[in-house]
């Protein structure tokens, strides 16, 4: 038998080979499984409570256990083959300019984000936000991954850090494409994930050149399309509605007010009427008494001609039901406010959220005074906030201003602090409505309802902290408390329409088109005979009723006001309501509200 001298010296080679390579394996899954574990922890520590930190509390149960059951495995293998030792023998992996091209990929969605929203977002915040993500995607996506090559291929380490700061980053659109809210499908998110860990594996592992040459295209055309699109959205026919000539305006040309009493129009976002809160078995009606103790004229079966909010005031404030709903109708920027602040008035927008400037750009935002200020930082910070969350919702603009700060601001301007007379409108938050998009499920409609109804409580505060200001301070005011529409409570709320929903008309009762087009009103006018002048049904008669006190002249209440049947009836399945009665549904050619005001009758 024939035996080389070396053979044995070779079978030692190829087991040590064998046993670095075992090593190097069970790192790079150790190291990869890790980051993901790690990265996971930071964010579900850090980001803001939304769909992206359920989803990283999520990862934490699957990485961090697949993270330790990789040590025991690699630790077992050590202990059987009986060779503990360990050393880093790996060579460290340097830095290359072609590395940070990489985090294209996750600054893709970003910048999509960020071009898409240049109406809102001033020169300073899209520097500040380009400047935040892409030293954070520098960071944890290139530096910290190569600062591990010591032990892990940079290749492993890189894939696993940006497939999940791709995700994160990709999660808002992926929830507005779904209509989550709060939480996401813990499914659907692995597999997208899994699939955005394969293609930045294919990318990384695809020669350099080639990758980075990918990534730029893919990055340019994402980039071009947002640009695209957001120039559409800014085109002549989306914007006809800015040389629209409004009646209103038309008809008080040349006219000067009598008097200049102080209008104080306070919102309480999707406050019912008490009929429909019986319904949810709710009785308001102690709060309506203190009003009406306070020289307030509660108002029953009011509803509005359209919902949700944009739809609601743009009619309301251009007293034009056909006017198309934009977010620039909040911010002043109407034919009521105009009309007042050429008569001197001061306009004034105070709200507790973000939500009604959010999206606007500066010249769009009219009034004298605001609060939250409109200097454009709002904007960037809300929309920080909805990438980390991981979904543009409206939850998203009401964070971030100090509830305290906007009941001071209210207090201000209500306790006549200014020398001119004030025009406000106000809006709070409370007591809210169900989660629009898609809606709620059967699943989640009681756990949204008893929300509401305790949020009623908090409405009620705030609104005898603003009577108790108005009582003191400003007893000749004309103030209007109201709602803006229903809560969408009934059924699957926004989802009947389209989503969840799956209702047909026939479905339809009067509960369910009062909880849409339904709404609480309240006006505390300064002669308590006005309350029984002005035949006020609809919301968008308040102030056809308001110009007609203020220039003396009862004729402009009946010029003005408009028909009242609802427009925008997709959301009640093309079900609508005309002088008070339900047209289709199954209560088709019934009152709208059994309990109708009836005091409000116009005097012979």
């Amino acid at each position: 038998m024939i035996s080389f001298p070396f053979s044995g010296s070779i079978d030692i080679f190829m087991k040590r080979m064998m046993q670095r390579n075992l090593s190097a394996l069970f790192f790079n899954i150790l190291v990869f499984n890790g980051i993901i574990a790690f990265y996971s922890f930071i964010a579900s520590l850090l980001i803001p409570s939304g769909v992206n930190a359920l989803f990283t509390s999520y990862l934490l149960w699957i990485f961090v256990p697949l993270t330790v059951l990789t040590a025991l495995l690699f630790l077992l293998w050590k202990l059987i083959t009986r060779r503990m030792a360990f050393s880093l023998e790996k060579e460290f992996e340097s830095f290359k300019l072609s590395d940070f091209a990489f985090i294209l990929l996750p600054m893709t969605p970003v910048t999509q984000y960020i071009l898409s929203n240049q109406d809102s977002v001033t020169a300073n915040g899209t520097v500040i936000l380009f400047t935040v993500f892409i030293v954070l995607t520098a960071v944890c996506g290139v530096v910290i991954p190569v600062c591990l090559t010591k032990i892990v291929s940079k290749k492993v380490s890189m894939t696993a850090a940006l497939a999940f700061l791709s995700m994160i980053l990709n999660m808002a659109s992926l929830s507005s494409m779904n209509a989550w809210s709060i939480k996401g499908i813990f499914g659907i998110q692995l597999g997208v994930m899994a699939l955005i860990l394969i293609i930045c594996a294919i990318i990384r592992f695809i020669p350099a050149k080639i990758a980075v040459l990918a990534m730029t295209v893919f990055f340019g055309v994402s980039v071009v399309t947002a640009v695209m699109s957001d120039d559409t959205e800014k085109s002549p026919e989306s914007k006809s509605n800015e040389v629209k000539k409004f009646k209103v305006t038309s008809v008080l040309e040349g006219k000067k007010i009598k008097r200049s009493n102080d209008v104080l129009f306070i919102v309480f976002e999707s406050y019912a009427d008490n009929e429909t809160l019986k319904y949810f078995g709710y009785d308001n009606e102690s709060h309506a008494d203190y009003l009406k103790s306070n020289g307030f004229h509660v108002y029953r079966g009011i509803y509005s001609l359209g919902a949700p909010t944009e739809q609601s005031l743009s009619k309301a404030f251009n007293i034009d039901r056909d006017v198309s709903e934009h977010k620039k109708y909040l911010a002043g920027n109407t034919a009521l406010h105009a009309l007042l602040g050429a008569q001197g008035y001061k306009t004034h927008g105070v709200f507790d959220n973000n939500w009604n400037l959010r999206g606007l750009s500066m010249n769009q935002i009219r009034y004298d005074y605001s609060f939250p200020a409109s200097s454009g930082s709002m904007d960037s910070e809300v929309l920080l906030r909805a990438i980390f969350k991981g979904e543009f919702s409206d939850a998203v603009s009401f964070e971030g201003i100090d509830y305290n700060s906007y009941l001071e601001q209210k207090k201000k301007v209500i306790g006549k602090i200014f020398k001119e007379p004030a025009f406000m409108y106000s809006q709070s938050s409370y007591p809210g409505h169900s989660p629009s998009g898609k809606g709620m499920s059967l699943e989640e409609q009681p756990k949204q309802l008893s929300s509401y109804l305790s949020n009623i409580e908090k409405a009620n505060n705030e609104m005898r902290l603003d009577v108790e200001e108005i009582i003191k301070n400003n007893p000749d005011a004309i103030v209007i408390f109201a709602g803006d529409h229903g809560p969408f409570l009934t059924k699957t709320g926004y989802g009947v329409s389209k989503g969840r929903g799956g209702y047909k008309a026939s479905d339809l009762d009067r509960y369910d088109i009062q909880d849409r087009f339904g709404m609480f009103l309240a006006i505390k006018w300064p002669e308590e005979n006005l309350s029984k002048k002005y035949d006020i049904k609809i919301l968008q008669d308040v102030f056809p009723a308001v110009l007609s006190y203020l220039y003396e002249d009862d004729s402009l209440f009946d010029t003005l006001r408009m028909k009242r049947m609802t427009k925008d009836n997709h959301r009640t399945l093309g079900v609508y309501v005309e002088d008070g009665m339900i047209h289709g549904g199954k209560d088709d050619g019934q009152k709208l509200f059994l309990s109708e005001d009836v005091s409000s009758e116009k005097a012979e």
